[in-house]
């Protein structure tokens, strides 16, 4: 067999739990293709924090980079970031991790795929009917760098201080709520965005998708930059649709989905608020699974985006869905395709046979098919 080898982030809350039974299908599942994969420990978040003093210790980051493919179970917790993270604010893992990871990587295009299935049409939070028999394919790429949320660190070291202070440039662990101005430096390359949506355009034409690119170019410059390069790189594709849609047009297309099918291009702000409402349309966060890909050499970050439930850590309660399905997006960027159609096949019909965690359970679905954390895993486990 093949050895893959991937660095392991357990995670804060109720993430362990859940990449428990996601690592452990994942590894089934991968020897269809006669790949063994292999887990290595690496300690991320505030239970980093506990053991090492650093919730992104350097070994851990070398580790990530090195292997070059990171299952990621999530970090942060509420109660630690008001506590522990108002006494350290540079420590608070959400930020700290992930934007080093995304930017040590190169992570460039974040992958989150909504399915509706027409089966399944009373597990989504939409109406039935806007389900149609085909069912519907969304498939958000976020722009995972530069923006807003990589401006402070990139933009603020190229000001002279007298700017940065009479504009109010400070980093986010600096603000008191004192100040008589804030402002949050945003950026975007010619270099970058014309990368992206060459892999985006190029991703929609392998699938057979079109492509609809969300902007604010009616109020913002680097939205029309933005919606200017789609333009011309989108020349390079004449056979793939492309349509512009203000980022307020397509919050409200949310649930009515049938009408955002496709690859939808966003930035890196406007991709993290949509695609989480697109999850809750869809069923729910716990379903929500995730790649972050640098386009150039591979490497790859694979998380659920659903969060690390810290309320129920310990319980045997958290829907460990989204996790195992992020495994099977895994599997297919390692060489393992038929091990991830074999988890995505598994997954659809335990939910098709009524099996639930309380997060997606219903009033008319069957008490005796409601289960937990490992109860869920274990089901999915054995349908492989």
């Amino acid at each position: 067999m093949k050895e893959q080898r991937i660095a392991l982030v357990t995670g804060d809350g109720a993430a362990p739990e859940m990449m428990k039974v996601a690592c452990e299908i994942a590894i089934k599942a991968a020897e269809r293709d006669g790949i063994k994969i292999v887990f290595e420990e690496t300690p991320m978040g505030w239970n980093a924090y506990e053991k090492f003093g650093d919730t992104l210790p350097v070994s851990s980051r070398a580790k990530a980079i090195r292997l070059g493919t990171v299952f990621f179970g999530g970090v942060g917790d509420p109660k630690l970031d008001n506590t522990l993270g108002l006494e350290h604010p540079e420590m608070r893992p959400e930020t700290k991790c992930l934007l080093a990871l995304r930017g040590g990587m190169g992570l460039l295009l974040n992958f989150r795929p909504m399915r509706y299935y027409k089966e399944l049409d009373y597990l989504s939070g939409v109406r039935p009917e806007r389900i149609p028999p085909e069912g519907i394919n969304q498939v958000w790429i976020r722009f995972l760098l530069e923006d807003s949320y990589f401006g402070r660190e990139y933009i603020l070291h190229h000001l002279p201080e007298p700017i940065v202070q009479e504009f109010g440039f400070k980093q986010k662990r600096k603000v008191t709520g004192e100040e008589d101005v804030i402002s949050e430096p945003a950026y975007y390359t010619r270099e970058m965005v014309e990368k992206y949506f060459r892999a985006v355009f190029a991703h929609a034409r392998k699938h057979g998708l079109p492509v609809t690119s969300i902007d604010k170019a009616n109020m913002m410059s680097r939205y029309d930059f933005w919606r200017k390069i789609a333009t011309r790189i989108g020349r390079e594709f004449p056979d793939v649709p492309l349509t512009h849609l203000l980022v307020d047009s397509a919050n409200a297309l949310l649930f009515t989905p049938a009408k955002l099918h496709g690859d939808i291009a966003c930035g890196n702000e406007h991709g993290d608020i949509l695609s989480d409402g697109a999850a809750a349309a869809v069923g729910g966060m716990g379903m929500m699974h995730s790649s972050a890909v640098n386009p150039d050499d591979g490497k790859a970050m694979f998380e659920s985006g659903a969060g690390t439930a810290p309320d129920l850590a310990g319980q045997d309660k958290a829907n460990p869905l989204g996790r195992i399905l992020t495994a099977a997006m895994m599997l297919e960027h390692v060489g393992a395709p038929n091990g991830a159609r074999d988890i995505e096949t598994a997954v659809y019909a335990v939910l098709r046979n009524g099996y639930r965690t309380g997060d997606i359970f219903s009033p008319n679905d069957d008490p005796g098919k409601l289960v937990g954390t490992a109860g869920m895993g274990g089901i999915v486990l054995a349908r492989l």
